[in-house]
């Protein structure tokens, strides 16, 4: 049952880690993003890119911190 539970976790982590960091990767690319409402271009969306890139990296992380976590017990 624990198991799982950290499968859950860990599948709750990744899955939305990865569509933020290709939301990332696009802002990025195409130098345009969303940010409140409002579509900005340029720095502020490369910006904003490598902030959603960070944030994807962490969620990752922190799913690899949990699974790493339960595989040494």
């Amino acid at each position: 049952m624990a198991r799982g539970l950290v499968i859950l976790a860990w599948l709750l982590l990744t899955v939305p880690a990865v569509f933020v960091a290709a939301k990332g990767f696009s802002a990025l690319r195409r130098r345009q993003a969303l940010v409140q409402g409002r579509t900005v271009t340029g720095a502020p969306a490369v910006l904003a890119g490598l902030i959603l890139l960070a944030w994807a990296a962490g969620m990752l992380g922190f799913a690899a911190l949990i699974v790493l976590r339960q595989l040494g017990r």
